[in-house]
């Protein structure tokens, strides 16, 4: 049984979030907390497996009670968000602080209903009480294990990319925001080749996200739109609620998602395109997350003999997508943390 307790400063939303948690049986709610001492307490004393966190209460800031709880029992956080670009960018600062996950509240008129906030909820917590701790480990580089050997590749690869140098896809979910960071942290600023982000996050999300990313990295980072050019030595960020493609030309495309897309936007769509448009030029990098969102895509990469790296999965907050592409392709070229993965592509756009 999972133990969870919620923090809202609404008793409504309490006892609503506690209907949604506990209806499939798997998670008892074991206490609410309606502002940020109450929440401290209540952490202390129950110490619950799933915290769920409205950084929205009396108080306190609700990133400072992020880091007072950082200090206390361990408890993994999914945030409750609002929907505004202010909020998301809260959010994201929430994510490097070392929650696990969010969810959108609802509200009128906002791109989420009951129905799917009911079933987002209870399968976050589910997932947050099975995730592996979120640390930042700023400056510390872990031992790297040995580059895993590719199997047999195809005996004639496509020829590189005639603009750019190489391009590295960057694909992440549940833990990819501190990952990301991480890895971009130790890309220098002269950093040669093209990237391009693509994390599973909602269209008010990506803005502040890129913006996030390009307080920290040492190279300029946006938002992508449509007729953008590949540039090196930029990273553009998928927009949420499309699908980037890179068209032959090495313009960005972004198209509409099909309804029954899973994923908005799908990193199994960019790395295709890259694949078919780099060839062995393109670089793979998947990174925490939870489905198998960018197997694919990889396997594509690997294919067209471009390079293939995952996230070490031990290190990852949910390791289901390293372990899928690894699966997937039957073979990378390095397995590592993502910012051994950062030394890494930054000495390979050195050479």
């Amino acid at each position: 049984m999972i133990r969870v307790a919620i923090a809202d400063d609404s008793p409504f939303t309490c006892n609503l979030l506690a209907s949604y948690v506990e209806e499939g049986g798997d998670c008892q709610v074991v206490g609410f907390a309606h502002d940020a001492a109450a929440t401290l307490d209540l952490v202390q004393r129950l110490t619950p497996d799933v915290l769920t966190l409205d950084l929205q209460m009396p108080g306190g800031n609700g990133l400072d009670l992020l880091r007072q709880l950082a200090a206390g029992p361990p408890v993994a956080i999914v945030v409750i968000s609002g929907v505004t670009r202010l909020a998301a960018a809260t959010t994201l600062h929430a994510l490097e602080l070392g929650a696990v996950d969010f969810v959108l509240k609802y509200t009128p008129g906002a791109p989420v209903s009951r129905t799917s906030l009911k079933r987002e909820i209870l399968a976050k917590v589910k997932t947050a009480a099975a995730a592996q701790p979120a640390v930042r480990r700023f400056g510390i580089v872990a031992p790297a294990p040995d580059a895993v050997p590719r199997a047999a590749r195809p005996s004639i690869r496509r020829p590189v990319a005639a603009f750019g140098r190489q391009i590295v896809i960057i694909g992440a979910s549940t833990g990819g925001p501190s990952a990301i960071g991480e890895l971009m942290e130790q890309w220098p600023a002269e950093f040669g080749l093209t990237c391009v982000i693509v994390q599973h996050l909602p269209a008010t999300f990506t803005a502040p996200f890129a913006a996030q990313l390009a307080r920290h990295a040492r190279i300029p980072v946006k938002e992508a739109v449509s007729g953008d050019l590949l540039e090196p030595g930029r990273a553009l960020v998928a927009p949420g609620s499309s699908h980037l493609v890179i068209r032959p030309n090495g313009v960005i495309e972004l198209r509409p998602p099909n309804e029954h897309d899973v994923h908005r936007p799908s990193i199994d769509v960019t790395m295709t395109s890259a694949a078919e448009v780099y060839g062995a030029s393109a670089i793979g990098v998947i990174l925490t997350g939870m489905g198998n969102d960018g197997s694919e895509g990889l396997k594509r990469i690997r294919d067209a003999g471009g390079e293939c790296y995952i996230q070490e999965p031990a290190s990852c907050v949910v390791a289901s997508m390293p372990e899928r592409a690894l699966e997937r392709t039957g073979g990378v070229d390095h397995i590592g943390r993502p910012e051994r993965i950062g030394q890494w592509l930054a000495e390979r756009s050195r050479t």
